[in-house]
């Protein structure tokens, strides 16, 4: 079961966030990619481990990315349209 967004709290969705960024950004990344964590909520925000970035993540209608997208009011055409706006840009 997903839960999009993830019930962490505030504190640690933003550290997360930033971390996702923050690695997305070092590693050159353009377009989409998905930072992948691991949290152990009774370490609080020291329990947040990313764990990979993954430069292809899956794009079909049921994939995590367009369900991510979807959870931000994103349909999944919007969401390619956009991506293809950016690369061409």
């Amino acid at each position: 079961v997903h839960v999009c967004p993830a019930d962490i709290g505030a504190e640690v969705t933003s550290l997360a966030l930033e971390q996702a960024a923050r690695a997305h950004r070092v590693l050159g990344c353009r377009g989409v990619s998905r930072a992948d964590f691991r949290y152990d909520p009774a370490q609080g925000a020291d329990g947040l481990y990313l764990l990979e970035v993954n430069t292809q993540p899956g794009m079909t209608p049921l994939s995590l990315v367009p369900e991510q997208a979807s959870a931000r009011g994103l349909t999944y055409e919007a969401l390619v349209g956009r991506l293809i706006d950016r690369a061409l840009a």
